[in-house]
């Protein structure tokens, strides 16, 4: 039987203290105790870039111009019913202050202690790319 394949855009969104914000899966969401990057579904006929700006401005009330969007990486993961396959991104640049719309708890958290958090496993791979930067820079 094959999968359904949804297709998410997702972000690292980094502050001047070099936090990334994250957010707890809603509880009427598979995977409710989890957290995870800001972020969404792709709607049909919408590109990775337009919906991660839909996405952030519909939950978190902050605004990304597309110049600052930069794209990091893909990456697929195989749940039990399904295959996600996410575009990441990183931005440093925004316009508002991230509000929880959707009533998520969000938290700034410092990148080395990340995965103190219990992270989707489909975020496994962006976590690495992120902790790996910050240990080339």
């Amino acid at each position: 039987m094959k999968k359904e394949k949804i297709y998410v855009s997702s972000i690292a969104l980094i502050n001047w203290e070099q936090k990334v914000l994250i957010s707890s899966r809603s509880k009427n969401k598979p995977l409710p105790d989890y957290w995870e990057f800001p972020g969404g579904k792709i709607k049909k006929n919408e590109n990775p870039n337009d919906a991660i700006i839909r996405e952030l401005d519909e939950e978190l009330n902050i605004f990304i111009k597309k110049e600052f969007l930069r794209p990091l990486t893909f990456t697929l993961y195989e749940y039990k019913d399904f295959e996600v396959i996410i575009f990441f991104y990183l931005s440093r640049n925004w316009s508002g202050i991230p509000i929880s719309n959707e009533k998520q708890k969000i938290l700034w958290v410092k990148l080395h202690q990340i995965k103190s958090y219990k992270m989707l496993p489909a975020n496994e791979k962006l976590i690495s790319i992120l902790l790996n930067m910050k240990n080339n820079k």
